[in-house]
């Protein structure tokens, strides 16, 4: 079906053949190609024009707002210098009578906006109460009444001092109900309150923007309190109801807080203690995706005794003397609250084989046999697929005897798991042997994962050379199906690009233009390369003229995107590739490098060790001059990218430059966030570089900076490795 590998004698055919390829093609990807409007279609808005619209249409409101009268602007400042008196003077009743008159003018005039109190005297208000509830004050019921009504209007205004003073209280005198009472009218008052709008809006023009548990941790002290007192009334069940609904997290800094207001009652104290940490692991059982996510992202060596910790606190919420997790959704009750899924177990094994701990690995797969839990054919896929990774195609075969002896029944996913693991240990004939045995089991081969299989196998044929069995598979594909797909054909294209076999890279794409298979960028970053490295130094150009050919206008998004994969191949001759292709974006106006194009080179040389450093400061000081050439500045954002591109490099000497762009950050002016110190403590927890991890939590809080609950946790095992 396709021409055997040969040299090329020429390149011309690219020029006329490839243009096929592109000429149905909508899009590289979800930002890419866009085919050049016609003259009388409405052109689509950028994201920059959307977001100078919204922002015209929020100040044309704030300009078009009804003016307040004289009388009610005056009214407005005499009584907010009144509470500033009786705030000086500490008179809190007359205080609070000022500031429901305040509140009650508020309610009569058009814009309530301008007649809120200020948030400096709401907060000394706020202050003063606190004081005098801790020291045990007590008023006549309805300055009582006027005590609540303001902390609840404070606390949804983001200033929780007050409320958070009146529910410890409650707690103290044993009184849970006043607690949960508070609580939840402070809820309904959050989702009246017009503050979170205000928060959406700034969301639009900032990068950084955070939900609001982040934006005030003085609510998450609100919620740990209502959560004692579920503990009081030994209801675990609303305590994660609550807990959920709050969408927070916590860890030791805001725990203690709470603790050292339960010292009268060490009992509680304990009690309120345990349930805040199962609260946090049942939290994230309760959300398979983030626990999955979280797991793997523990997937390192480096990593692998806060993995096991995890690990060892779902198993004993399963099995420990007083339990609320179930094994999986079958085992959920009125005590047993969140369910663990196959899709967390696997997730546990996968992590612990790449901490390289098989030993945990192991014994994940006996605690199961203890809880009665047999593992499916999922979980035995992802194991096969991780020894894939691995190269191990031994265990991988260990693996699947023992899923056969279970009498687990394999799945074309996991044939084609040890089909992978096979070829990449270049034990082709096994591969082929459980090939053939799948296509005796499963005759329909019209599902995607069919389609998995066969381009497995094809790309492990033709990665050891196998043309002819290759070829034959393809034409069987064609013929009885599945039929190949852009991933078949982007096969057919890696190989042909490694052979430089620029006759059949024609051929191939010549078919893939008669099935209306358009490229993506994989499909053009291989030929760019392939071009390049057999000397065609016109090769962006080509790439260019075939997408203008076919009347496709390239774009910025789709070239960054191209760049971005080059950069991810981690070779000199892509790093090359890059370089070149970025030389023709800056040629034209209309395909202008930006910043993210920048962005995907630099995080490209500081994500891995593929480049002699000196080689990668040559390329690093090239592209920011570029950028400053251009007029391109860096922005938050792009720090970000680079500081974690370079923690997360195999570079033993990675964290220098995350450290180097943070004290780059600090001279330009920027601040730093708490996704700044967040990416900077988690990057060398990592790398278990503990001593800097100290410097930089002393640094963090010399700046002034509060950090957030997930902040706090880092800090806390940071400074707990002495």
């Amino acid at each position: 079906m396709f021409k055997p590998a040969t040299r090329p004698t020429t390149l011309a055919l690219l020029d006329s053949l490839v243009p096929r390829l592109v000429c149905r093609a909508q899009a590289l990807s979800t930002t890419a190609l866009k085919r050049v409007p016609a003259a009388s279609a409405a052109r689509v808005e950028d994201t920059p024009i959307i977001h100078s619209k919204i922002r015209d249409q929020i100040m044309a409101q704030a300009h078009n707002r009804r003016k307040l009268p004289a009388t009610a602007t005056d009214k407005r400042n005499a009584l907010v210098a009144q509470i500033q008196r009786a705030l000086e003077s500490r008179d809190l009743v007359l205080a609070l009578q000022k500031w429901q008159d305040l509140e009650t003018q508020r309610q009569t005039v058009p814009s309530e906006r301008d007649f809120v109190l200020p948030e400096s005297s709401q907060k000394a208000l706020g202050d003063l109460l606190a004081s005098q509830v801790r020291r045990g004050n007590t008023w006549d019921e309805g300055t009582t009444a006027l005590v609540v009504d303001f902390a609840l209007e404070a606390a949804a205004r983001c200033s929780t001092e007050a409320l958070h003073a009146l529910m410890i209280q409650h707690i103290q005198d044993n009184n849970p109900a006043a607690v949960l009472s508070l609580y939840q009218r402070f809820c309904k008052r959050m989702e009246s309150t017009d503050s979170n709008s205000e928060q959406e809006r700034f969301a639009l023009f900032n990068e950084e923007f955070e939900d609001q548990s982040t934006l005030n941790p003085g609510r998450i002290s609100l919620c740990l309190v209502a959560v004692a007192a579920h503990a009081m009334n030994d209801s675990f069940r609303a305590a994660l109801d609550t807990y959920l609904a709050a969408n927070i997290r916590t860890r030791n800094y805001r725990k203690m807080q709470l603790l050292q207001h339960l010292k009268h009652d060490p009992a509680l104290q304990q009690k309120v203690s345990d349930y805040i940490d199962r609260l946090e692991t049942a939290a994230i059982v309760s959300r398979p995706t983030s626990l999955s996510k979280h797991i793997m992202n523990l997937a390192h060596p480096r990593s692998a005794k806060l993995l096991q910790k995890l690990y060892d606190e779902v198993y004993d919420g399963i099995t420990g003397s007083d339990p609320y997790l179930a094994a999986e959704e079958s085992g959920l009750s009125e005590t047993r609250v969140a369910a663990m899924t196959e899709v967390g177990w696997t997730s546990f094994q996968t992590a612990f084989i790449r901490s390289e701990r098989t030993d945990l690995a192991a014994q994940l797969w006996d605690d199961l046999a203890r809880i009665g839990i047999k593992p499916g054919v999922s979980m035995w896929t992802a194991l096969l697929d991780t020894y894939a990774d691995l190269r191990d195609s031994r265990q991988a075969m260990l693996t699947w005897n023992m899923m056969l002896r279970q009498d687990v029944t394999p799945d074309p996913l996991a044939y084609r798991a040890i089909i992978a693991a096979l070829f990449d240990d270049n034990k082709p004939q096994d591969a082929i042997k459980r090939f053939k045995e799948y296509q005796k089991i499963f005759r329909k081969n019209n599902t995607g994962a069919a389609l998995a299989v066969y381009n497995t196998v094809l790309r492990g044929l033709l990665r050891i050379n196998l043309f002819n069995d290759a070829n034959a598979l393809m034409t069987a594909m064609v013929k009885l199906g599945p039929k190949p797909d852009l991933v078949s054909y982007n096969t057919y294209i890696g190989y042909y690009s490694r052979q430089k076999d620029f006759k059949g890279l024609a051929a191939i794409i010549n078919r893939m233009s008669e099935d209306n298979i358009s490229g993506d960028v994989v499909t053009f970053s291989t030929i760019l390369s392939a071009l390049l490295q057999v000397g065609k130094t016109n090769a962006p150009d080509i790439i260019f003229n075939l997408m203008h050919k076919q009347g496709i206008k390239p774009n910025v998004a789709t070239y960054t995107s191209i760049v971005d994969h080059l950069m991810r191949q981690q070779t000199e001759e892509d790093l090359a590739a890059a370089l070149q292709l970025l030389d023709k974006m800056e040629q034209s106006e209309s395909t202008k490098p930006n910043e993210v194009t920048y962005t995907a080179i630099l995080s490209g040389l500081y994500r891995g060790q593929w480049v002699s450093r000196r080689r990668a400061d040559e390329v690093r000081k090239d592209v920011v001059s570029r950028m400053r050439k251009h007029r391109i500045a860096f922005r938050l954002p792009t720090y970000h990218v680079l500081i974690r591109a370079a923690m997360e490099s195999s570079d033993p000497e990675g964290h220098k430059d995350a450290l180097a762009l943070l004290q780059e950050m600090e001279m330009e002016g920027f601040p730093r966030t708490n996704t700044t110190w967040y990416i900077i403590l988690s990057g060398l927890m990592q790398r278990q570089r503990w001593d800097l991890g100290r410097e930089i939590v002393s640094k963090m809080y010399k700046a002034g900076h509060v950090p957030t609950s997930s902040l706090v946790k880092l800090v806390d095992e940071i400074r707990s490795r002495t």
